[in-house]
């Protein structure tokens, strides 16, 4: 292929007025065999201009990622695999799986083979921006071709390694890394191709290593060190394999792992900024020893970590390591804070792993007891001076405080900042070791009776109280000196002349919420200072940590009704300021506190709930515009948790202000601008949260807005929401459910929900979505009953077409039974038409409607929850009354059908009764915020164990296996308790008429048509009744009895409601006790005597 006009081609995609034209011309170009070695001469071509040879590189790297697998290769996928891989190609699966005539596009074999032999080369010939995209690519070819048609690959790595280029060994290091990473997270028996090729290229790592540790002291030795360091850290931090690594080989590798940590580092270091020398590769060798020594000790080093049941191997090493190795890391580690403590440079990284290491270190008896003689000096020297404000803070907080509260709230800042890793340390030794709580309050005291303290050391102070604080209160020898030195030490410094005290005084305080105030003016001081710091003050992190300490003090404070009286005159206030911080800042953290304000003092907030929705939609139409124009993707994604908070606090207004018509309609009013921005323009990242908002908006009534709504609804599922079916369920039940009437009162609307439910379950958008749309079928036909006939043929065939095709889970299987249930129940006659009428239309469902009464019998036993069970109860009476024109259609039924009514009304038995015994115990949920016990010196942590706990997950009961034609056979003869699945299921959150209707009781109606059967003169009855056993004879007559005590306990219920007497016991005319089929003794139920 003629490398000119590829060229001039990716030359033009730079261009802005020609790329779509390059763009397509490239699409038409790229299927043609040998256009990848031309992209890749282009890449390695000096010659050519840059941005031809970088556009190159990124349309190689997409290209192989989208048209590397094959079809074969997408059959053994995983299914997230093959959606993912069809998006890309645009190839519809369903299509592709029924038709072997459909072709997929892949990458000819010539040029991927061309690619496996030269990509290893020309990452080594090229630098970044270049290799990262070619590593990419090579990343892709891995994940799908090793080991079997990608063999020669370790060996070209292996060569690579072995030769004295050191460019070449980092090239290769680079490639090799995207191996392991592919590895990585794989269970142990799914890693045996990594550990063969770890057998034969860890020795050479090592060697390669030692080498250039000893004599090799350039910049490009430390980045091939690193990435060494990171390769075996991605290999060993899950799993550790005694065949590759036995103890000794082990202990040589973390041997290296200590000399790197003790490594002085080259001087010419020291004349680099700070931030430079922190992301020098010297450094970062540091870094990535330390991460391997941590992660090897609370992975794999300590009996205490490890789970139950564990080979010996592994249990061998656990005590190598803890014994015959923690001492000396803790020894380097120590060293390591020593600099520290001298002033001498260390990389905040260096400090953070090293602080978490002894923070795993304080677990474990052994090595506790090694570092303990150390903790005091260890809080003094370094954890207390890390947690004094610095100079660099002190900027912060003064010239950006909005950027230094997004540092302050940052979630990933705890697994990176050597500050984060000082409170957890501090939090873990003073709450589990004895003796060092005491040890640091004493240290504080020295340190704040001082008269020369400083502003900085004052604040250092304040922050390991408010670390320490929860731990303070649960302790009896300090509960009674708190309130004392709350208010001697915290209270001045809440009105302190320097902010980033007052700011700081405010995190104290929060953290000392649960504390039970002797004197309720100090509690009501607390609360005042609070407020004033988030209503007054000038400085935004002041007002943020003010806003944060009144949340946690709203839902911890004991002075109830008195702190909020305390609070409700500034309420108004409060919340302004609250929303003025979240639109300066859009920080989420925020938005929490307003949504707790909003759900205490709803009707305090009344006055303006409109004005306050109003200011907050227009924040977020703000933060969605000013985020579809950021070129900054952390600010975009910052700005993206922002607007979903917003979304929250609109939720929890419209549910807080529901019962106040007049000022919902206002609000629904304002909030219908944000849903039409999002609905109309596509915005997916807050299609759930604005989905949610409709369902609180339409949860009690639907407004005429809301039906314009459901347009918008219906207008996003066909064009890119479908895949939010499930959340777009609970608006569509809402407006069947609580506006039935305009919902049938335009035709287009039953058409619109179900082209909706259709589509889900013709396209296969995954089993969890077609079974929302049955359930969505059910409720509809329940609803709207004789005025959905004219549909019942058409929701017939859909649900005997998608019994054709497999279906994965049993939820599936039973929710499109009971959508064929319903319809029975509500007209047999109807329905027995109904299905005539679809198999004569459409030959093919012929089958599965004939064999919809056998798979319904073998599932009773799968119904769970009370819906799903009265459903069933419900189409198994219809069949005890049916009209004895059916009686052939059903004949090999009947003896089934008695049996599986024992199960179904057994377990709704049951499942009233759980459900009873659930709300007399409502009150005895215990809400204990405990802080870890302290253990002895001698003892280790108790630890719960990841792997116990993903061993008791096996234990789930899946899905039963299906048949190829959907309609399956599950079969489980266990008749224990433990068979009956007492929760609701998820889809029964959906309220039907059946829930609605009081009337429907299906225990009455059982019983009802037990007695009907009694005049039965056709043998129907002789039919039921002639295979069952005594001891099903026997539980009929308890559910009588049952259905008998049920009907007592509602009269009585009644009766009291209406100021009338109780009765337990009295005998109900008309309910039948003795049932006689025929006459005949071995059909009669009677009372027991």
């Amino acid at each position: 292929m003629d490398l000119a006009p590829v060229v001039e081609t990716l030359q033009a995609t730079l261009s802005p007025q020609l790329r779509k034209q390059a763009e397509e011309k490239l699409a038409q170009i790229c299927k043609t065999t040998g256009f990848v070695p031309c992209l890749v001469q282009i890449i390695l071509n000096d010659q050519c201009d840059m941005g031809a040879r970088q556009a190159g590189a990124i349309y190689l790297k997409n290209h192989i990622n989208t048209y590397w697998s094959d079809y074969n290769d997408l059959k053994a996928t995983t299914d997230s695999d093959i959606i993912t891989l069809a998006n890309a190609v645009n190839v519809n699966i369903n299509k592709a799986a029924g038709d072997n005539t459909q072709k997929f596009f892949v990458i000819s074999d010539p040029d991927k083979e061309y690619l496996r032999n030269i990509i290893i080369d020309a990452v080594i010939r090229t630098k970044d921006p270049l290799r990262c995209q070619l590593i990419t690519a090579a990343g892709t070819m891995i994940k799908n071709d090793f080991p079997s048609k990608w063999s020669q690959f370790i060996n070209q790595i292996h060569t690579c390694l072995s030769t004295d280029n050191i460019a070449a060994c980092e090239s290769a290091l680079l490639i090799f890394y995207t191996l392991v990473q592919h590895y990585e997270y794989k269970k142990m028996e799914d890693r045996g191709p990594m550990d063969d090729v770890m057998f034969v290229i860890l020795p050479l790592l090592h060697q390669r290593f030692m080498q250039l540790f000893a004599h090799n002291d350039s910049d490009q030795s430390a980045l091939i060190q690193k990435q060494i360091l990171k390769i075996f850290h991605a290999y060993t931090q899950l799993h550790l394999s005694f065949r590759v690594l036995p103890t000794q080989t082990m202990a040589t590798w973390l041997d290296t792992c200590c000399a790197v940590i003790e490594r002085r580092l080259p001087e010419r270091l020291d004349a680099l900024d700070e931030d430079d020398r922190a992301e020098h590769p010297w450094w970062k060798c540091k870094k990535w020893a330390l991460h391997i020594l941590i992660r090897t000790f609370e992975r794999h080093g300590a009996p205490a970590n490890l789970p139950k049941g564990q080979p010996p191997d592994r249990v061998e090493f656990a005590n190598f390591y803890l014994k015959g190795f923690s001492g000396k890391v803790i020894s380097l580690v120590f060293g390591i804070l020593e600099a520290y403590r001298q002033k001498i440079y260390l990389s905040p990284r260096v400090t953070q792993l090293s602080l978490n290491y002894l923070r795993e270190s304080v677990r474990h008896a052994f090595s506790w007891k090694i570092m303990q003689n150390n903790i005091i000096v260890l809080i003094q020297d370094v954890i207390y001076p890390l947690l004094c404000i610095n100079d660099d803070d002190i900027e912060l907080f003064n010239e950006e405080p909005i950027e230094f509260v997004r540092a302050r709230l940052d979630v990933l800042d705890e697994y990176v900042s050597p500050v984060s890793a000082a409170e957890l340390f501090l939090s873990e030794a003073v709450a589990k070791r004895k003796d060092v709580l005491m040890k640091t309050v004493s240290f504080l005291g020295t340190i704040i009776h001082n008269d020369t303290i400083t502003i900085k050391q004052k604040d250092g102070i304040l922050h390991m109280l408010g670390v320490i604080g929860n731990i303070l209160i649960k302790k009896k020898a300090f509960a009674n000196q708190l309130e004392n030195m709350i208010v001697q030490y915290l209270f001045p410094e809440l009105q302190s002349s320097t902010a980033f005290l007052r700011a700081r005084a405010c995190y104290a305080i929060r953290n000392f919420s649960k504390l039970e105030y002797t004197n309720n003016d100090n509690s009501v001081r607390c609360l005042t200072y609070l407020i004033n710091c988030l209503c007054n003050d000038t400085s935004l992190p002041v007002k943020v940590e003010a806003a944060m300490a009144l949340n946690l003090f709203m839902s911890d404070t004991d002075t109830g009704e008195k702190g909020k009286a305390i609070i409700i005159p500034h309420l108004q206030i409060i919340v302004m300021r609250i929303i003025e911080i979240i639109r300066q800042t859009e920080i989420d953290d925020v938005m929490i506190v307003l949504q707790k304000i909003v759900g205490l003092f709803d009707q305090e907030l009344q006055p303006i709930a409109v004005q306050m929705t109003s200011q907050l939609v227009e924040f977020f139409k703000h933060v969605v515009c000013s985020e579809n124009t950021s070129n900054d993707e952390s600010k975009a994604e910052e700005r993206t948790v922002a607007a979903m908070g917003v979304l929250n606090t609109l939720d929890t207004i419209v549910s807080c202000m529901g019962e106040k018509p007049e000022l919902l309609a206002q609000i629904e009013q304002i909030i219908y601008e944000a849903i039409v921005l999002v609905l109309r323009d596509g915005i997916l990242d807050f299609y759930e949260e604005i989905l949610t908002l409709i369902d609180t908006l339409t949860i009690n009534t639907v407004s005429p807005l809301m039906w314009q709504v459901f347009y918008l609804i219906k207008e996003a599922f066909f064009r890119d929401a479908a895949d939010y079916f499930a959340e777009i369920m609970n608006c569509l039940h809402n407006y069947v459910v609580n506006d039935t009437p305009s919902f049938l009162s335009q035709p287009d609307r039953i058409e619109t929900v179900f082209g909706m439910c259709k589509h889900v379950i013709v396209n296969d958008l995954g089993e969890d979505s077609e079974a929302h749309a049955a359930k969505l079928i059910e409720v509809i036909i329940l609803q709207c009953q004789d005025n959905m006939s004219a549909a019942l043929p058409a929701i017939v065939q859909l649900i005997a077409q998608r019994f054709q095709r497999e279906i994965v889970t049993s939820e599936l299987r039973l929710m499109l039974i009971q959508v064929f249930i319903v319809i029975l129940w509500l007209n047999p006659d109807r329905f027995f038409q109904t299905l005539n009428t679809v198999a004569a239309n459409d030959p093919s469902t012929q089958s599965t409607i004939a064999n919809f009464f056998n798979q319904w019998m073998t599932d009773c036993e799968l119904f769970a929850g009370i819906h799903d069970r009265r459903v069933s109860a419900l189409g198994l009476c219809t069949l005890l009354r049916i009209d004895s024109k059916y009686y052939s259609a059903i004949s090999n039924l009947v003896p089934k059908i008695l049996p599986n009514c024992i199960h179904i009304y057994q377990g709704l038995m049951k499942t009233y009764q759980h459900n009873n015994d659930d709300d007399s115990d409502d009150d005895t949920d215990n809400d204990d915020d405990s802080v870890p016990s302290e253990i002895d010196d001698g003892e280790d942590e108790n630890i719960q164990h990841e792997d116990d706990f993903l061993e008791k997950l096996k234990g789930k009961v899946p899905d039963h296996e299906m048949s190829g034609d959907g309609l399956g056979n599950d079969n489980n003869g266990d008749d224990d308790d433990s068979d009956f699945d007492i929760d609701e299921t998820d889809l029964e959150s959906y309220s039907t008429v059946l829930e609605a209707n009081e009337d429907i009781d299906e225990f009455q109606i059982f019983c009802e048509s037990l007695q009907k059967l009694q005049s039965d003169t056709t043998g129907y009855n002789q039919a039921l009744l002639q295979n069952l056993t005594a001891e099903q004879r026997t539980q009929i007559q308890n559910i009588i009895h049952y259905t008998e005590k049920r009907k007592q306990e509602k009269e009585s219920n009644k009766l009291r409601e209406a100021g009338g007497y109780n009765f337990s016991q009295a005998a109900l005319v008309g309910q039948p006790t003795n049932f006689n089929f025929g006459g005949s003794a071995n059909t009669s139920f009677q009372n027991p005597k």
